[in-house]
């Protein structure tokens, strides 16, 4: 009796069990059917660019086209919308389109110059708040127009193998120079000394530097055009390692390399660089020009406040690589040879004590914290700092009066 109760039970809770799966289908197969795939609601953003066109804004994309090359690679499409505010400079877009905008895939943000001039945190959040940008995104300041940038990285995506977004990327965020994500932007315009910088870019015609972005055209009758068109036609997007410095969001100088160089010594996290050391004589060599990569530095920065002025001492540790020797003899000691002496450790010292100096000699001139020696100085003894700044007449002068001292250890590590 128990038994067949048990069967029953068992061919009921089966039936329901058929019967609930019935109607999932029924209810939801044919709206999944019909629906459209994920590639047709919604565009793909790889790039974003900025401008600022007399009171409005101009947003451009490069969006993902569903429609392959006959090579089987991205193709890309440069759509722009304009209006008063970010928002519905980006609704213009998305109703050109018919497609909602995915800034998920987005590798960079270019801003033009001439929207620097105003606070560009406001634009910046805007579009971070409407769009969803990822953190990690990396920012970069235009000397042209932000959509001819994406116009010449479009140019150069198709024609190359080439990615303007992996050429931002390495530039400033892993070989050399200040990381230039929106985090990093959005924390220095909100720290206290409101201080941010960005990478930035150029167009050039000079073709001896850059990387072109014009494209080979194989037509006869454009190829018979004289040589001045076509050299006005070749254009090159230009990486000098300049960076932007804003404070409180607004543009106030463009730094020239050499002045960036003392700050990868002191960043928290320092980049890749390579420094060169003359006149060593001596293992061998005779007047002699080496070239090391820093493999590795270990920054230890020490605080003292003496008679209520901050001394900070930053003691690097470097981990160095020989990639060069030149001399004018014509034999060269293997690389493996050279030892860091004494000497060569002084003029290692030395060399980086002169572009720290330079690079704070620039800062100092336009009381912009860029090397971020105001955080140091706060979490190391923040009431004995907040006390030395009180005396101050202008605070944002305080880098006038810090001592800044270097040490420096080397070792070379396998070649």
């Amino acid at each position: 009796m128990v038994k067949s109760v048990k069967k029953i039970l068992l061919k009921i809770k089966t039936s329901f069990a058929f019967a609930y799966f019935v109607a999932i289908l029924v209810i939801f197969l044919p709206n999944a059917i019909t629906m459209p795939s994920l590639s047709f609601r919604g565009a793909i953003v790889t790039a974003i660019g900025v401008d600022k066109i007399e009171d409005e804004v101009e947003i451009s994309v490069l969006t993902l086209s569903s429609i392959l090359k006959e090579e089987k690679s991205e193709n890309s499409m440069l759509v722009s919308g304009r209006d008063s505010t970010v928002a519905n400079a980006i609704a213009n877009i998305e109703s050109q389109i018919g497609r909602r905008l995915k800034m998920g895939h987005t590798g960079y943000v270019v801003i033009s110059q001439s929207l620097a001039t105003e606070n560009i945190a406001n634009v910046i959040n805007s579009l971070s708040f409407t769009t969803k940008l990822p953190n990690t995104v990396s920012l970069v300041l235009s000397r042209e127009s932000a959509k001819e940038i994406l116009q010449q990285s479009n140019s150069l995506e198709q024609s190359s193998m080439y990615k303007l977004k992996e050429i931002i990327q390495n530039e400033f965020n892993v070989n050399y120079t200040k990381d230039t994500s929106l985090d990093s932007f959005l924390k220095g315009y909100y720290s206290e000394t409101s201080t941010s910088t960005l990478g930035y870019i150029k167009i050039e015609s000079d073709f001896s530097t850059g990387i072109s972005s014009s494209q080979q055209n194989s037509n006869s009758n454009q190829q018979s055009s004289s040589a001045q068109t076509s050299q006005e036609e070749k254009k090159v997007i230009s990486f000098q390692r300049e960076h932007a410095v804003f404070v409180n969001g607004i543009l106030k100088y463009i730094t020239t390399v050499e002045e960036m160089k003392g700050v990868n010594w002191v960043v928290e996290n320092n980049l890749q660089q390579i420094i060169t050391i003359k006149n060593v004589t001596e293992q061998g060599l005779n007047d002699a020009t080496i070239s090391l990569e820093v493999q590795k530095n270990i920054i230890h920065p020490k605080v003292e406040f003496l008679n209520n002025v901050p001394h900070i001492t930053f003691n690097l540790s470097l981990k160095l690589n020989i990639v060069e020797i030149l001399q004018s003899q014509e034999h060269v000691k293997s690389f493996k040879e050279i030892k860091i002496s004494n000497d060569i450790n002084q003029k290692i010292e030395d060399e980086i004590k002169k572009e720290i100096s330079f690079s704070l000699g620039k800062f100092r001139e336009e009381k912009t914290d860029v090397m971020g020696i105001y955080k140091i100085l706060y979490f190391a003894n923040h009431k004995k700092f907040e006390k030395f700044l009180s005396n101050l007449e202008d605070k944002n002068d305080f880098l006038k009066y810090v001592q800044v001292y270097v040490k420096v250890d080397s070792q070379i590590i396998a070649n």
